[in-house]
């Protein structure tokens, strides 16, 4: 029996529809195995991405921390230079008064015969003329030269204060600042994207609490650090250490007309806490003198001018300079100006002894790593924020990830180095006196993926 074309018998019928049904499930079970899986891949890459942002954003403000206690240190130094130049100033500017009434009364250099021409000190005969025709100038310009640099270390005063303050403050708001950065880079890699957890304690923080781990503040007689900078800053204008020369005719004491003009002067940081300038001017003639069964030759001095201006002491204190009378005008009782308000030098910031103490070459980096978490919930996967809900025994095709949260560690390190080599050829050690801190992403180390694993979920 011939069938008509086209026909198909009953008991055919419906059969492809089961390898269809079989094949869309199939298909349904590869699209949400692809689909989670690519979401799944891009949550793990972001929260990868955003650790590292949070890791460098805390480093950035860790390496502006130390730049900024360096930048205020030199800050620092200056007022301290400021103030030796103000003292150096007003000390100089007094002696140049007293010595101009000298070069009047007692050296007659307003005559051509004046004593300098007759010791024959020629090199300081044209100085004392110079100094007994402005002798009127002189005595103005001392006055408002010592109330200039009274002035003057008074700001310095102040803002030596506000300096310090701001140290402070960084210091004590650096911890609450860098964990409200944290949480807001992390909420910014995430905007309308669901929440992200940044953890309270960090992994490792080789800053600590307000930088307890890596730098620490000196005060009192631990100043001495400070005081060396301060001392060799200070010492850079040539007319604040030494301020000193001599005229001498040369000829020898048997001739009965030896003569030498002395000018001495300088400033020196006594201690820790007192700045003090000394200048003073003599003349010394030395006579030949013999006696019964000896001779001698002996030496007379003619003071010209002295003052002294300190900072930080009362006045007619023992200065430290020593020597004799020319030499020392404070503890010989020479004029002396009364002494400036000044509190000493600063307390300030630098790295730990043991940091500042290191053997080797290298720098101590100061490193820091940092967990983030973000709950499955969060994400969007089909477990999570995305639309696509399977339902069923779809469902057993989900994710399925190991734990209820996404995890990814970050460090960040600090390190010091030079944007160029010094000049000296030598190698800069680390410290918070150069402002050359920066800042790098490194691998974080097996301890603290162990830690962080250990640290299980956040609660």
């Amino acid at each position: 029996m011939l069938r008509p074309l086209g026909h198909t018998p009953r008991r055919e019928a419906g059969q492809a529809l089961i390898f269809g049904l079989f094949g869309l499930i199939g298909g349904l079970v590869a699209l949400f195995f692809l689909f989670n899986t690519g979401q799944l891949t891009a949550e793990k890459t972001k929260l990868v991405n955003t650790a590292d942002a949070v890791a460098y954003s805390a480093g950035v403000m860790h390496a502006r921390a130390l730049n900024f206690d360096a930048y205020t240190n030199r800050a620092l130094i200056a007022n301290e230079v400021m103030i030796a130049q103000a003292v150096s100033m007003a000390s100089w500017a007094t002696y140049v008064a007293d010595h101009s009434n000298s070069a009047q009364s007692q050296m007659n250099c307003t005559n051509q015969y004046s004593v300098p021409v007759r010791l024959g000190l020629l090199t300081y005969a044209p100085v004392c003329y110079s100094l007994a025709f402005s002798a009127s100038i002189a005595d103005g310009s001392g006055t408002s030269v010592s109330s200039a640099g009274q002035t003057a270390v008074a700001a310095a005063e102040q803002a030596k204060n506000v300096l310090q303050a701001a140290q402070v403050n960084m210091a004590a708001d650096l911890f609450l600042a860098r964990k409200s950065l944290m949480q807001e880079v992390a909420d910014a890699n995430y905007v309308n994207e669901g929440a992200v957890h940044v953890d309270n304690i960090p992994l490792t923080d080789d800053f600590g609490l307000n930088g307890s781990n890596f730098i620490t503040r000196y005060a009192d007689n631990d100043r001495t650090r400070f005081k060396d900078a301060t001392v060799e800053a200070a010492n850079r204008d040539r007319f604040v250490p030494k301020r000193s020369w001599d005229s001498a005719n040369g000829l020898p004491c048997i001739t009965d007309s030896k003569a030498e003009f002395r000018r001495r002067g300088g400033t020196e940081l006594i201690g820790l806490d007192e700045w003090r300038a000394m200048d003073t001017a003599s003349v010394h003639t030395w006579s030949f003198n013999v006696h019964l069964f000896s001779f001698s030759c002996d030496e007379d001095e003619t003071p010209l001018g002295a003052a002294s201006q300190g900072a930080g002491a009362s006045s007619g204190r023992d200065n430290g300079f020593g020597g004799s009378r020319s030499d020392n005008p404070v503890a010989s009782g020479y004029a002396s100006s009364k002494d400036w308000n000044y509190s000493g030098l600063p307390k300030f910031y630098d790295l730990k002894q043991d940091l500042l103490k290191a053997s080797d070459d290298l720098p101590p980096p100061l490193r820091f790593a940092v967990r983030l978490t973000r709950s499955k919930d969060q994400t969007r996967t089909s477990e999570g924020r995305s639309a696509v809900k399977p339902s069923g025994r779809l469902a057993k095709f989900d994710s399925k990830l190991a734990s209820d949260v996404l995890m990814a560690v970050s460090t960040s390190e600090v390190f010091f180095r030079r944007p160029s080599s010094r000049s000296d050829g030598k190698t800069e050690l680390a410290s918070l006196f150069n402002p050359f801190w920066q800042v790098h992403l490194v691998s974080t180390s097996s301890a603290d993926i162990a830690k962080a694993i250990a640290l299980g979920e956040p609660r």
